[in-house]
């Protein structure tokens, strides 16, 4: 399977921001998507938190640094349009995996965060937060963003402080280097068949017409 769209991208040398968190983005125009070209497999797990039915005909896997200042455009500008014209619709899954890359410090943090607010049942509500805000990722930004989504703060530390999820992050930044991936926003579209996840990868700043046309082009070829 392609990503039809974005074959009109030029696909050399994507190279993703390395800016901090909630630093102004830069008037330059953000990296360039790029796409594998080459199918590959990828095992979804139980304890994936995932978004939409179950046996929708797409599915879509992001993998995200809480720190990348385009993982947050994503969040902003083009998750709503695909919540509401494909996952709401029941037509595409929607996964997210944490990828903390090493140069941004509070992201591996944030995905703890994200990980143990999900034992409160508020994983999403904390994705979100940490993916928006004014507030740099410190722990006092994560404690205010965990307090407006109504987290016990003191159930979050305790998580937090022992390291709970590290295997799970670690296992998520194996799993992106297993498929070739360098950098985030990364995102792995396909189709499950026979109970594993068959697609291809694409890197960097997709535009949302992109993701809509190519949801289009490859719902419209469904098999019966």
């Amino acid at each position: 399977m392609r990503w039809p769209r974005l074959l009109a991208h030029a696909a050399a040398g994507v190279t993703l921001a390395l800016l901090v968190a909630l630093r102004p983005l830069p008037a330059a125009a953000p990296p360039q998507p790029e796409e594998s070209g080459r199918s590959q497999r990828l095992q979804l797990e139980a304890r994936d938190y995932a978004m939409g039915r179950s046996d929708a005909p797409l599915t879509l896997v992001e993998f995200t640094d809480y720190q990348c200042p385009y993982c947050r455009r994503f969040q902003a500008q083009t998750f709503p349009l695909l919540k509401k014209n494909y996952i709401d619709t029941g037509q595409l899954r929607f996964v997210v995996r944490d990828l903390p890359l090493e140069f941004h410090s509070a992201a591996r943090p944030a995905a703890e965060a994200a990980h143990c607010a999900g034992e409160q049942g508020k994983f999403w509500e904390m994705h979100q937060a940490l993916l928006s805000g004014e507030d740099a990722l410190s722990e006092a930004g994560i404690d205010r963003r965990a307090h407006a989504v109504g987290l016990d703060l003191g159930r979050l530390h305790a998580c937090m402080k022992a390291n709970r999820y590290e295997a799970a992050i670690a296992h998520n930044i194996a799993t992106a280097d297993g498929l070739g991936i360098r950098g985030t926003p990364a995102f792995f579209l396909g189709r499950m068949v026979q109970g594993t996840l068959e697609g291809e990868v694409a890197e960097g700043a997709i535009p949302w017409t992109d993701f809509d046309a190519t949801l289009k082009e490859l719902l419209a070829a469904r098999q019966p």
